[in-house]
């Protein structure tokens, strides 16, 4: 089965912000302020956009997280847009980190990130590159490690959760491959059977994930604070 590549933040999942009942003190209600000498005459601000159930995504990991998706995917939009939109990855990953945990279903080891560090390094021309890439994102390679291992432990939840029961029929690639000639080009059904099984298994589930988020949202206690 092809793996699915979860998004790492900017989401494919469109959902209105539903609320369950209060679990947990919403601390944006008086500013959450962080101050972390950066040097002798400056200091840094912090403060949360949102909490997740028990978890709160703050400020900094958000604009980190922009800042990401902009040098990394080529990601374009409007700042406000693109904020908007990362948070709402933000929020989709960790719905689905604290599903992960509660069910037991998934594990990533410290050999597993470090080895996602590495693959991701590879993009890279030099050591050098990827300490400047690093650097321009004010982001350590630990807080990197945890991003990738974030990223794969959703990966293989939702593979684990979903992947595994989303079937394809063969007749849905037959139908696929007839109302997509120009796709197909020159090419048999059977040479293009097993690309047209993996596109058609990542868009199931995609839309299953997609179900899946939004019953975990009517659940969850989602608490949005002004990202001015």
């Amino acid at each position: 089965m092809p793996s699915f590549r979860f998004q790492l933040f900017k989401p494919q999942f469109k959902k209105s912000h539903t609320h369950g009942s209060r679990r947990v003190s919403w601390f944006a209600a008086v500013a959450f302020v962080l101050v972390l000498p950066l040097n002798a005459r400056a200091e840094f601000i912090d403060h949360i956009v949102a909490a997740v159930n028990n978890d709160v995504i703050t400020w900094s990991e958000l604009r980190q997280a922009v800042d990401f998706n902009r040098a990394v995917a080529g990601a374009a939009g409007d700042e406000k847009t693109m904020e908007s939109e990362t948070l709402e990855g933000l929020i989709n990953r960790r719905l689905l980190i604290q599903e992960a945990r509660r069910l037991k279903f998934a594990d990533v080891s410290e050999q597993e990130v470090g080895e996602e560090v590495e693959r991701f390094k590879k993009r890279f021309a030099s050591e050098k590159a990827f300490n400047d890439f690093l650097a321009g994102l004010g982001m350590t390679v630990e807080q990197l490690g945890r991003m990738l291992g974030e990223r794969l432990f959703v990966e293989r939840f939702v593979e684990k959760k979903i992947g595994l029961f989303v079937r394809v029929e063969r007749d849905e690639a037959q139908q696929y491959f007839d109302s997509h000639p120009a796709e197909f080009k020159g090419m048999r059904f059977q040479d293009a059977y097993k690309s047209i099984i993996a596109l058609l298994t990542e868009k199931k589930t995609g839309q299953e994930l997609t179900q899946y988020l939004a019953e975990l949202r009517s659940k969850a206690d989602i608490r949005l604070n002004s990202l001015t």
